[in-house]
Order: structure tokens, then C-alpha cells, then sequence
């Protein structure tokens, strides 16, 4: 998360690997046989704190080809980036983030 409040220092396809954890949290969130099981609760509560946090730090919507296809998380890329994240996200979708000095 910090490095995305930070400015993200990667490439757009690792970005996009990096949300696949992500997918993967919800299928076992949205798994019937885990609603109940001892810590369900305190687990779905911390997602969903880190995804309150990520909504305000990723605020540059993307067009996909396929929106339905994709859960919230992909429709929306960090304000700020990388010079090859931030080149990666004109040249693909057209949107212009904030580079920062890469650490």
C-alpha cells in the first residue's frame, strides 16, 4: 500500500500481476464454506480497511475493454507513478498520472 501512496515504481503488467492477490482475497471472501469460520470476520473487516485506503490513493479511473470482466480495483490506477508506470498508463489508456523520482 505504502508503495502505491508513494508513487508506484513498477510496470503496468506488474501492477496488474500485483491486483491478482487481490482477486484471489475476494474468491476465498466470497467462498460460502469460509463464512463463519473463526476469524472470517476480523479478516473481511482488515480488507476491507486496506481497500477504503486504496480507493483514496488509486483515483485515476482506466477504461477497460471488458469493465464487467474486472472487480473495482482494476478500473483504477494510483495518482501517482514511476516515469515507466506513468509512460505505461498513457500509452495503453490514455491517462496522465504524477512521476516521481523512482527510490
Amino acid at each position: 500500500m505504502a508503495a502505491c501512496q508513494e508513487g508506484y515504481d513498477d510496470v503496468l503488467p506488474e501492477y496488474f500481476h500485483d491486483l491478482r492477490v487481490r482477486d484471489a482475497i475476494e474468491r476465498g471472501l466470497a467462498e460460502d464454506s469460509l463464512r463463519g469460520t473463526r476469524g472470517f470476520d476480523d479478516f473481511w473487516r482488515a480488507v476491507h480497511d486496506v481497500d477504503e485506503r486504496f480507493r483514496k490513493i488509486a483515483t485515476v479511473p482506466i477504461r477497460l475493454a471488458d469493465p464487467q470482466a474486472f472487480s473495482w480495483w482494476h478500473h483504477v490506477v494510483p495518482g501517482k507513478g514511476g516515469e515507466e508506470f506513468a509512460r505505461d498508463l498513457e500509452r495503453h489508456f490514455a491517462v496522465v498520472i504524477d512521476v516521481v523520482e523512482e527510490r
